[in-house]
């Protein structure tokens, strides 16, 4: 699997009209990792689209998926416009729609131009790599600061910085590129919601996954080179946490933003006991 690029991790098959097979594997775990899905969701859009490049997609986490099981992509024509054009896409296993997603596609067009700067941070060349338990195959990344490790409750500010990159070629198609960014999106968007919080995986009934996950493609990119991915975490409440990322290529340029909403609590049957109230009667 280690010899893989992400292009043939996340190759489809055709199987019939706008339907393809594609796998997610995810060694040594019960579940599907879900960003895999969604570049692999894109993916199958590409195929119902020409002459339009993804510019926005917005999906949701329906069911776990198990890694051992192909998923069907069938891919619904919403819309085709004179400039835009609008897929919808339903991952499915067992007859069962673990992933849905809605995705924008536009023509190539020049029109007025803004952007944030880079933020500061200490350059990928003086990091060094950073997957100790070898999850993140297919992508390189460097934290800019070491990570919360799992264990630790400690809370910490409530933003983290990290470089990523393909591992190996992509080839010329921008919309590999952008199945690599889209995969590698989710990285840290949990840990950072998490880091507020004096919670870690290990303490006992706490739960955190993903609900949602959405980008916004601002420019061409890359991702066989380094790009910073600049996160924070502006709001938890009501048992969800919201995480946002600028993603900037090392020049400087923002090529996409993310946001992810995670469910994140403490199971109410293995919370604490909260102190009795004073009885002011």
């Amino acid at each position: 699997m280690a010899a893989q690029s992400l292009v043939e991790m996340l190759s489809l098959t055709p199987s019939g009209p706008d339907s393809f097979i594609g796998h997610a594997r995810n060694p040594g775990k019960s579940r599907i990792f879900g960003e895999a899905v969604v570049a692999q969701c894109l993916l199958a859009a590409y195929e119902t689209v020409e002459g339009r490049l993804c510019h926005s997609l917005h999906c949701y986490f329906i069911h776990p998926g198990d890694p051992a099981e192909p998923i069907r992509f069938e891919v619904t024509r919403t819309r085709d416009g004179g400039a835009f054009a609008t897929r919808h896409i339903a991952a499915i296993q067992s007859g069962k729609t673990i992933l849905e997603m809605l995705a924008s596609f536009q023509r190539p067009a020049a029109g007025y131009e803004h952007q944030m700067p880079l933020p500061g941070a200490i350059p990928p060349e003086q990091l060094v790599d950073d997957d100790p338990r070898g999850e993140y195959v297919g992508i390189q990344l460097r934290n800019v600061e070491v990570p919360r490790p799992g264990h630790d409750p400690v809370a910490r500010p409530p933003c983290h910085q990290m470089w990523f990159r393909s591992e190996r070629p992509l080839g010329t198609d921008i919309r590999h590129h952008q199945a690599a960014l889209a995969c590698a999106s989710d990285f840290a968007q949990l840990p950072v919601i998490i880091q507020p919080h004096p919670v870690s995986w290990s303490t006992p009934g706490f739960q955190c996954t993903s609900l949602d996950h959405a980008i916004w493609f601002h420019r061409p990119l890359d991702f066989t080179q380094w790009h910073l991915c600049d996160m924070d975490t502006p709001s938890s409440s009501g048992e969800r946490g919201l995480s946002r990322s600028t993603i900037y290529a090392q020049d400087g340029t923002l090529v996409a933003t993310v946001t992810q909403e995670a469910l994140i609590r403490m199971r109410r049957d293995t919370a604490p006991p909260q102190p009795a109230a004073k009885d002011t009667a």
